[in-house]
């Protein structure tokens, strides 16, 4: 089981329509997947953090937190998007519990998700 969002379909799809929750430092878009477990994706911007140290210790605390919530989070895709320069130390500071609120605002707005809706998504390229 991989619990990582790498197409850009996926991403397009959460961007387009989602529910979101944000902390001081990131935005948690999610929307429910049909895959049956939480996904992960991150948009860490070199504007924001020029260092890839810094982007990538940014990229662990995100990874980590989500792993912590993962067995209380929905079937929602997320996506992580910093949206202001973190204080070291500060980064994941509240974001399990924003992945929660955001995965149940996504569940709360689409209790079922339409069935066709995934298909193209798991062909077998």
């Amino acid at each position: 089981m991989d619990a990582r969002l790498v197409k850009k379909t996926d991403f397009d799809r959460v961007f387009a329509n989602n529910q979101r929750a944000r902390t001081d430092y990131v935005v948690v878009m999610a929307r429910p997947n049909q895959v049956g477990y939480p996904r992960l994706g991150m948009v860490i911007a070199k504007r924001l953090l020029a260092r890839a140290v810094d982007r990538n210790r940014v990229k662990r605390c995100v990874r980590e937190s989500f792993r912590q919530a993962f067995p209380e989070l929905p079937a929602c895709d997320f996506v992580v998007r910093l949206i202001a320069k973190p204080v070291p130390g500060e980064e994941a500071r509240d974001l399990s519990r924003t992945f929660k609120r955001a995965g149940l605002r996504a569940m709360a707005k689409w209790p079922t998700a339409p069935a066709g809706e995934a298909a193209p998504e798991f062909s077998s390229n």
